[in-house]
């Protein structure tokens, strides 16, 4: 593999992270918030294509693992502190490991379901994935704000894309909003992996 195939890697698993994500669950999909919206999620949902979507889905969120190194890396700068680089790769794995974590809870709802459980108690296990899922959120939150503090201390360019950072961050902090902020993530990440795609391949190198 060629050096400028490497440097390509990062924005490309970004990419791929935004999209195969967004497929993996159009692919398995979740019960709404009801008892009787989860009894009819488990009567009616194939197995294997949940977990089609649900490998689909893990397998993206490895790949923001090396998106978050990717982008950490080339934001570093000489002399910038290396704690705001730490903290978002942290957040990272978190982030990556919660989203697996809480699949398998997800799994756990229609494997339990299908099985003959009660839908009372799959309702409960339900609302343990979900509230799960949006603490979970916090790892995102604190992986974009390091990132605009890399980027603002390094004076990464283009600057607009630190301060979109910073939004996405505050916005994910926020409970009412959280969710909804998943999306402007979601575009943070495109549009850094476009514009990296766009640039000179020795412009990512990260300096000395």
């Amino acid at each position: 593999m060629t050096p400028t195939m490497l440097l390509r890697a990062g924005p490309v698993t970004g990419f791929l992270f935004v999209v195969l994500s967004i497929a993996g669950l159009a692919i398995h999909g979740y019960p709404a918030n009801s008892q009787d919206a989860v009894k009819k999620w488990v009567a009616t949902t194939d197995p294997t294509r949940f977990a089609i979507g649900i490998w689909l889905e893990a397998f993206a969120f490895m790949l923001f693992l090396v998106f978050a190194a990717w982008l950490v890396r080339t934001h570093r700068r000489p002399g910038v502190p290396r704690w705001p680089a730490d903290v978002a790769m942290g957040s990272a794995v978190l982030a990556t490991g919660s989203a697996i974590l809480v699949n398998g809870v997800w799994t756990a709802v229609l494997d339990s379901g299908r099985a003959g459980i009660d839908s009372g108690p799959l309702y409960a296990v339900r609302v343990v994935a979900q509230d799960t899922f949006n603490a979970s959120l916090f790892f995102y939150a604190v992986f974009a704000l390091g990132v605009a503090v890399l980027a603002r201390l390094g004076n990464a360019p283009p600057r607009w894309l630190s301060w979109l950072a910073a939004a996405v961050g505050i916005l994910m902090l926020i409970p009412l909003t959280a969710s909804a902020a998943i999306l402007v993530f979601y575009i943070w990440i495109l549009a850094v992996s476009l514009l990296a795609l766009r640039r000179r391949p020795e412009l990512e190198i990260e300096n000395p």
